[in-house]
């Protein structure tokens, strides 16, 4: 095999030029189809290239040609994550664990389906609690484990907010000057139609979607809309986007600093940063200012950022009010009405004309909480929860553990139009908390539903302060 070749693949790998890196070590492969390493890097540059299934065809090959090279396996569970396949990406991450107990790429991937699968929270904490301090793994430990704390926690929601902050200004900061050193300046001509850029990595069906594109159908009218997408589903919502958008910029395999970068080279007048907690990276990236103004809204909108260049926080006096301002760096901006506006999909159900006395819990298995499950038990009756996600036992045992088998039905809808049908033959939505319903919520009233609902205070506990008297 030509040294010349890998040597080329290498460096195309280092600086995260993905296309060329999978097509040059793809041809290596094809050269040498016994070199293992070769297999498992050809899969770690599909996998950036989010090119799921012949990234886990690659590593499963250099799995089987050397057992030693945990690291495709690592990267098998993170294709299947992609697929879909998650107890079998689980079983992979577990697999290194079980030859590496210190793996802390296995610990991390493994928490994160914990917390974002199997709704569990607590156990994701667990999983990356050795890791809290280690040079390589330490700030995604932390990470996750402010995050778990978002759903289910013993301190107070000031404390956790204080630590939240605390880690924004430790970790999540660039240097601006040497990131944007020697990029272009912007334009200082006010222009005819302004750019206004979008950041996310759910451009598709969630809560991005439905609680933002009437604002964007209305901005798109007179303004040029440049996407910067950072996630890897489409489906019918992303078509929608991509119909607003001047200029739409797949940059999922970019680090933050090159995402900076990419942002500020589009020039634009003002970004939304509809990513949040969802996407660490973008908010690194976020942190040298990339635009004139910048604002945060919809999507990962749980908590402040913690960032200090936001030119605001867009919510409402029931999400937000002013006398909350001390939780957030950024400065509140609070729309009358209502800081986000519901449109429903197509395929809204009509609402039943009966209805099933039977609570029902329509939410991810994350946001069940210990205080949560012990209010439930508490009340008599059955209770109906409502997610594909209870189609995991793990997911399924922590609930009936808490309120007992009788007591617990399960409804795993198989599509979105399924959930809103099952969601709507139910009188009352039992939200959780602390962690509330956003989108959900809304789709209940959609349907009809009442809502029943505790507000506390940090945002992501307040989405039903607009909801309940």
């Amino acid at each position: 095999m030509p040294q010349e070749l890998l040597k080329v693949a290498q460096r195309a790998m280092a600086e995260g030029r993905w296309p060329e890196s999978a097509q040059y070590f793809g041809l290596a492969a094809q050269r040498n189809p016994s070199h293992a390493g070769v297999w498992h890097n050809l899969g770690v540059s599909l996998l950036a290239l989010g090119k799921a299934q012949p990234a886990l065809a690659a590593c499963e090959r250099a799995y089987a040609l050397n057992p030693a090279l945990w690291q495709s396996r690592l990267i098998q569970g993170k294709a299947q994550k992609m697929l879909g396949q998650l107890l079998a990406a689980d079983a992979c991450f577990a697999d290194v664990m079980q030859a590496d107990p210190t793996n802390g790429a296995a610990r991390v991937a493994r928490a994160d389906l914990a917390m974002n699968t199997f709704g569990l929270p607590l156990q994701a904490v667990e999983w990356v609690k050795p890791l809290l301090g280690s040079a390589e793994h330490g700030e995604d430990a932390e990470l996750t484990t402010l995050m778990a704390s978002l759903y289910d926690r013993d301190e107070s929601a000031e404390a956790l907010n204080t630590r939240i902050i605390s880690f924004s200004r430790r970790v999540l900061r660039l240097d601006a000057a040497q990131v944007l050193a020697g990029q272009p300046k912007p334009a200082s001509q006010p222009r005819q139609r302004p750019r206004v850029g979008l950041l996310s990595p759910l451009f598709c069906v969630s809560p991005v979607y439905f609680l933002t594109i009437a604002g964007w159908q209305h901005v798109a009218k007179g303004s040029d809309i440049v996407v910067f997408n950072r996630g890897h589903k489409a489906d019918w919502a992303t078509e929608i986007f991509k119909g607003l958008a001047s200029e739409w910029h797949n940059v999922q395999e970019m680090d933050a600093v090159r995402l900076a970068q990419a942002m500020h080279a589009a020039d634009l007048d003002v970004l939304y940063d509809l990513g949040g907690w969802m996407d660490p990276v973008g908010l690194k990236a976020l942190s040298v200012k990339p635009a004139k103004q910048m604002f945060k809204w919809v999507g990962g909108q749980s908590v402040t950022t913690g960032l200090d260049n936001f030119d605001g926080w867009i919510g409402d006096e029931g999400q937000s009010p002013k006398h909350l301002q001390h939780l957030y760096t950024e400065p509140l901006v609070n729309i009358e009405g209502g800081y986000a506006t519901y449109t429903p999909p197509d395929y809204l159900p009509p609402v039943p004309k009966r209805k099933s006395d039977v609570p029902v819990v329509f939410s991810n298995p994350a946001k069940v909480s210990r205080a949560f499950l012990a209010e439930l038990k508490a009340m008599p009756g059955k209770k109906c929860f409502v997610h594909r996600q209870f189609q995991y036992p793990q997911v399924r045992a922590r609930v009936e553990e808490a309120l007992g088998a009788a007591n617990v039905e399960f409804v795993l809808p198989k599509s979105h139009h399924e959930a809103l049908e099952v969601l709507g033959q139910h009188k009352v939505m039992l939200d959780t908390f602390p962690y509330s319903s956003g989108l959900t919520a809304r789709e209940a009233q959609a349907m009809g539903v009442r809502v029943q609902a505790k507000v506390g205070t940090l945002f992501c506990e307040r989405h039903c302060a607009n909801l309940v008297g």
